[in-house]
């Protein structure tokens, strides 16, 4: 037997519970794929039709629910998809990193970081190290190559050419032939939503990266393993890219991505 004092604690704080109850028709609402009758609505909420037409008018006023004036029946409102834009504005990629990261870092045991797009290229804003050395230069703040890292592929797969073509001539220019190298492996890029390259920038790692989409359906972030070459698997359907393209799925769908790239 469980003791009072070993149970979980309870939120206790004084709350209005007509607000809770009548937020189970918003729950129902934002759950049906279509917008529904009161009679079958009130059902899912689980309780009387008339009591949910009370909240029902209520959430008319301020523009949470809507009515169908033909068929009566009962959808989100404008409000709600106010609610719902501000929330994913709100939602920091860098908060989703920390929470997502880790797990990347204890699958595969490779380091592992998150860049952003700069006016200079790809940035590393956050990492995360694995007991394996990596290079020292691979550091926040670090802005890396977009011909011979990853991530940097990742990045011109999915930006528009006018976005990274002009840093990508000056890459170019140290290393004749591999803009259009890579140019021919974007489209591939973007069909397995994952980048791979070795022994490129740094002689004897590997890395491998996934895009992260935002609510817009644009590339806004990559998340890059980092490992030594001869000790990983790196293939498209390796454990590692495995690893990453499910993280970067709930990322960008945590984000509100919408298109069938987030879900390869």
């Amino acid at each position: 037997m469980i003791k009072e004092t070993e149970q979980a604690p309870k939120d206790t704080r004084r709350g209005i519970q007509s607000v809770e109850v009548g937020f189970q028709l918003i729950n129902q609402l934002a759950a049906a794929r279509g917008k529904l009758p009161l009679k079958t609505l009130a059902e899912k909420a689980g309780m009387t039709p008339s009591k949910a037409h009370l909240y029902l008018v209520s959430f008319l006023r301020i523009g949470i629910v809507s009515q169908d004036q033909t068929t009566s029946r009962y959808g989100l409102g404008p409000a709600a998809l106010q609610l719902g834009m501000s929330a994913i504005n709100q939602m920091d990629v860098v908060d989703l990193a920390r929470e997502y990261l880790p797990d990347i870092l204890e699958k595969t045991e490779t380091s592992v970081s998150l860049a952003v797009w700069g006016n200079l290229g790809p940035t590393i804003v956050f990492r995360l190290d694995s007991e394996i050395p990596v290079p020292l230069s691979v550091r926040v703040g670090y802005v890396l190559p977009m011909l011979t890292t990853a991530t940097g592929r990742t990045f011109m797969a999915h930006l528009a050419e006018r976005e990274w073509l002009a840093l990508a001539k000056v890459e170019n220019r140290t290393s004749p032939g591999l803009l259009a190298k890579t140019n021919k492996n974007l489209q591939h890029i973007r069909d397995v939503g994952v980048a791979t390259t070795e022994n490129l920038s740094h002689m004897g790692f590997f890395g491998v990266s996934c895009p992260i989409f935002d609510n817009e359906d644009k590339i806004c972030a990559a998340i890059t393993s980092i490992g030594l070459s001869h000790e990983t698997d790196i293939g498209e359907d390796s454990a590692v890219a495995s690893a990453l393209r499910e993280a970067s799925q709930s990322m960008s769908k945590d984000l509100g991505a919408f298109s069938s790239r987030s879900n390869k």
